[in-house]
């Protein structure tokens, strides 16, 4: 619903706006345009830019809009700007009254600045109407706000009542005066009410606008059966408590009452880096096992003591190893990642387990797996842990997940279950009680004095806390040695030069040990420093080893250094990073990473038993990973080749469907893991070239990624044929045609069969071809030219019956020939090609091809039903189409193939639609279209857009069936796909009809 707003033709920007009705209406405050210096009174109406970013289905875009309302004898700060183009009704904000929203939170995102971000988010309280300033005549009383997040640039931001989920007012100003501390978080809106009045004269709601809930998790019943709950907690990744714990007894209260509210089930603490968010999760942890050892109940949840799972993303960022072992937590060992297909059906099984009894999660670091920058900013990167985090927030279990993150978790801000608790920083009283508790010696008065003019930030506390008494013995009174914070600096900069003096009172050894941590990504045992610290000291200078032991328990006393409860020792990231960089001037980054490299692999190689799960693979994916950074790109690609993948057997990818962190470590072979440039390979070895760019197409086709994934199977191919491999160059060249046909990109697809057909030729292998003309009959069949399409599978299947032993179009090639019989008229022969493609696919073992089989079966038994001359027909033939379906929808649940879950989605919808039930089918039509944008796939976004414009015509709501129908047909057309806007048409014309 947020637009920024700015001058026209790339100007700067002045504000914020909130789009308000779908015939293109936007409110902001009228001081941002006067500070423009645009005159809204102007005889011609003052134009600006408006900039919708990218929000989950809807693509950024930008238009102009002019000022076409304002209140020209009153004082009220809002003014109505119509855009040039129609507004998606998701992207409209629904208006309410402020007056029953006293006291409840709101939460907002405007365009201030804060370094290199520009669009942030903000939250706080609704205090209430109050009388107009002094001076001032209004139309409508403002609403005073309480927030910390608010500043410059947010004026005209919504102003969004968490609870009744309605748009209450319009940012309009902040506190701005250096007196009393107590009015630093005062804010005004501009009342929404405002708008009912002439010349808006629009309506706003009273009630409250129900949130959502997250769809329910669907498992399999015979395997959750296996299960057997845990009896223990698992705390391995967690830090210990701490001894040093002040200040944050108010949000250990917050969280408190937030689990006794049993609608709340996830709960995020937000906070910058450093600000003690870990700490405050393992704090809580602790006084909650307290509580049950003592016997009490917590709050409103059940009597039954939770069994707790910490894991830390900043140690293990894989989204498929966080599945596995919450799947191996919750079932106690019982359902592995082999048994689960893909990283959907490993959420699902995991969350579907939160009914047997009462978990408590705690997701540590999320920022790790979420995105950093741009209009996705907050978003969670893999769609499998977003699925696991949206089922947890899925009411029916009685269990809590507590996160920690540095950036909001957009994906759940829309629903009811979840909240977001800031993390603020410490209190001057609290920083001096955490200063003296860490040994700095003065007075109240001066330790509250350094704790303010370092923003209470708790790591840098504890940091100028270490200096001081490293240095000085503890005398707060040196802190003028440190340079003076400057408030305008990052956070982590800030910490920056409190290391940079810190570390010149370091002795070496200890300055070597810090270094020595810098190179690991997780938290490690000792073992793991000593092969790295101590491979150039003599065996015989045992001297040098104690004074390494030495200085290790005097980083771990000063909180440098930190022990989990397993007992590994790690750093904050910010102190790694400090030091990983500081390690170019003194040792060589390559030798670091060849030692760790080869204690890795030691540790794998000390395994009895050959690897099974990613667990017992996270040696070897960190070998992997420090082979690269010591420039032993060889001997990673063979790791990866040979123990990861195990060979043909695809130990990581079939067996583990781990694509996730297949991506994860191929990304090491790249510059700054950016798949867009080139790999890393000794001497440009153009086969490992090639092979690591098509492993990383698959591995992003296979996560739904398909945008990303065409520039590298065309890098591929290209590798393939230099080095005269045009079988393999042509296999990549089709698995890019069909990129392109799902993507919606026709002509590029018709460009890259010219190129498969180039290849077969030059490999001469008759398949290539068979595959190549099946690929142009599927494209002419998009395109409707249904003769063309004919002469392509016909040619293809000669060429099936001359030089394949299976003489019959079979796999993808005849789903696509099936398909063209169907529409053609010819149901008979379309239902022997499927039922023979479904035999040889079940045959091979090629499920994806099979579910697709099945649902092609289905839509021709939706098909007879609609020509059925009794009842009974028709009912008989809509069974056999939900048992199609419901059997494909169980495969695609279960693979890792995101194109053939979307299809089985909208295949219920159809059938829904014969049954006169769209409106049954919201969920699934949701899910579809949802997993169509963000994977790239245009010509499913069409059928998607269609099954929804059904959905919205069965409830009664027009404009956004209209909305709908026309951006399918749109969408149709731009890509050229003739059968989608032929079906969008028809539908356009009955609604057209007035079928209300």
């Amino acid at each position: 619903m947020t637009a920024r707003i700015a001058l026209p033709s790339g100007g700067p920007t002045l504000g914020t706006g909130v789009a308000i009705a779908r015939q293109g209406l936007v409110v902001t405050c009228r001081h941002v345009l006067e500070a423009g210096d645009i005159d809204v009174r102007a005889p011609e109406p003052p134009q600006v830019e408006i900039f919708f970013p990218a929000v989950g289905p809807y693509p950024a875009f930008n238009c102009q809009a002019a000022v076409v309302a304002y209140t020209p004898d009153m004082d009220d700060d809002l003014v109505c700007l119509r855009a040039t183009a129609p507004l998606p009704s998701g992207r409209v904000a629904i208006l309410g009254d402020a007056a029953a929203s006293e006291w409840n939170d709101f939460s907002s995102y405007g365009y201030r600045r804060l370094g290199k971000y520009h669009g942030l988010f903000a939250q706080g309280t609704i205090m209430g109407e109050i009388e107009a300033p002094e001076g001032h005549s209004l139309l409508k009383e403002p609403i005073q706000l309480r927030s910390s997040d608010i500043a410059e640039g947010m004026s005209g931001a919504p102003v969004l009542d968490r609870k009744r989920n309605l748009v209450v007012g319009m940012v309009s100003e902040k506190w701005g005066s250096d007196g009393a501390a107590e009015d630093r978080d005062t804010a005004w809106a501009v009342n929404a009410h405002l708008v009912t009045f002439p010349p808006f004269s629009l309506v706003i709601r009273d009630d409250p606008l129900p949130m959502l809930h997250a769809e329910p998790p669907h498992a399999n019943e015979e395997m959750l059966r296996r299960a057997v709950p845990p009896t223990a907690d698992r705390l391995d990744d967690a830090p210990g408590p701490l001894a040093e714990w002040v200040g944050r007894d108010p949000l250990l209260a917050e969280i408190d009452r937030t689990i006794e509210d049993p609608e709340t089930l996830v709960v995020s603490l937000v906070g910058f880096g450093g600000e003690g968010k870990t700490s405050i999760a393992r704090q809580w942890i602790e006084h909650r096992r307290e509580q049950w050892r003592d016997g009490e109940r917590v709050g409103s949840r059940a009597a039954e003591r939770p069994c707790v799972f910490w894991w830390s993303f900043a140690e293990r960022p894989g989204a498929d190893d966080f599945l596995e072992a919450a799947l191996d937590f919750l079932s106690g060992g019982r359902i592995g990642a082999e048994d689960c297909g893909d990283g959907r059906a490993r959420a699902e099984i995991a969350a579907s387990l939160l009914q047997a009894r009462p978990y408590l999660f705690v997701l540590d670091g999320l920022e790790v797996v979420q995105e950093q920058r741009g209009d996705q900013y907050g978003t969670i990167l893999s769609p499998d842990l977003r699925d696991f985090l949206t089922f947890f927030a899925t009411p029916g279990h009685s269990s809590f997940c507590l996160i920690t993150s540095r950036a909001p978790v957009v994906d759940l801000i829309d629903f009811v279950t979840h909240k977001q608790i800031d993390v603020p920083s410490l209190t001057a009283s609290a920083g001096r009680e955490l200063l003296s508790l860490l040994g700095v010696r003065g007075s109240d008065a001066a330790l509250e004095r350094v704790a303010q003019q370092w923003g209470g930030h708790a790591l840098t506390l504890s940091l100028i806390a270490a200096y001081l008494v490293k240095r000085y013995g503890g005398d707060v009174r040196r802190v003028s040695s440190l340079p003076r914070p400057d408030p305008d600096l990052p956070r982590g900069e800030l910490v920056r030069r409190i290391l940079s003096q810190y570390d010149e009172c370091l002795s070496g050894t200890e300055r070597t040990l810090l270094t020595g941590f810098s190179v690991f990504r997780t938290s490690v045992e000792e073992s793991a420093l000593e092969a790295v610290l101590t491979r150039e000291i003599p065996s015989a200078d045992s001297s040098l080893i104690r004074a390494y032991a030495t200085a290790l328990v005097h980083l771990v006393d000063a909180r440098v250094v930190r022990r989990d409860q397993g007992g590994r020792l790690g750093v904050h990231p910010l102190v790694r990073d400090f030091y990983y960089e500081r390690a170019v001037e003194a040792w060589d980054h390559t030798r670091l990473h060849g030692w760790a490299k080869n204690y890795y692999v030691s540790l794998a190689d000390a395994r009895s038993e050959p690897p099974s799960t990613l667990e017992e693979l996270s040696p070897l994916i960190e070998a992997v990973h420090h082979a690269c950074r010591s420039n032993a790109y060889a001997e990673a690609y063979t790791l990866v080749t040979d123990r990861l993948y195990a060979g043909d057997r695809g130990l990581i990818t079939r067996e583990l469907n781990a694509y996730d962190m297949v991506l994860a470590c191929l990304a090491d072979f790249f510059p700054r893991g950016d798949f867009r440039r080139e790999p890393y390979t000794v001497s440009g070895d153009p086969w490992v070239r090639g092979w690591v760019l098509h492993e990383v197409a698959t591995s992003l086709q296979m996560l739904g990624r398909l945008w990303e994934a065409v520039g590298p199977l065309r890098r591929a191919e290209a590798a393939f044929r230099a080095l005269g491999r045009y079988h393999q160059a042509a296999v990549s060249c089709q698995n890019r045609t069909e990129l392109h046909l799902a993507l919606g990109q026709l002509a590029k697809a018709e460009q890259a069969i010219g190129e498969a057909f180039d290849l077969a030729n030059r490999a001469e292998d008759q398949e290539d071809v068979l595959v190549a003309e099946t690929l142009r009959g599927a494209l002419l069949h998009h395109r409707g030219q249904h003769d063309e399409a004919e002469l392509a599978f016909t040619s293809a299947l000669t060429l099936a019956r001359q030089f394949t032993p299976v003489p019959i179009l079979y796999s993808r090639s005849g789903v696509y020939y099936a398909e063209h019989l169907r529409v053609t008229g010819r149901a008979e022969e379309a239902r022997k090609a499927h039922r023979a493609n479904l035999t040889v696919c079940r045959r091979a073992g090629w499920v994806a091809d099979e579910a697709l089989c099945l649902i092609g079966l289905g839509d021709l038994a939706l098909d007879r039903a609609t020509s059925a001359a009794s009842d009974a027909d028709r009912n008989a033939a809509l069974d056999e189409a939900a048992e199609r379906f419901q059997a494909a929808h169980d495969i695609a649940r279960g693979i890792t193939r995101k194109e053939v879950l979307i299809e089985s989605l909208l295949a219920r919808c159809r059938l829904a639609a014969a049954r006169g039930q769209s409106a049954s089918a919201r969920g699934d039509a949701d899910q579809a279209l949802a997993m169509a944008l963000s994977g790239g796939y245009r010509t499913a976004e069409v059928q998607a857009r269609i099954a929804l414009t059904r959905v919205y015509r069965d409830v009664g709501d027009e404009e956004a069936a209209w909305d709908e129908i026309s951006r399918a047909t749109e969408t149709a057309r731009e890509i050229g796909y003739q059968r989608g806007e032929d079906a969008a048409l028809s539908l356009e014309g009955s609604l057209g009809e007035g079928a209300w």
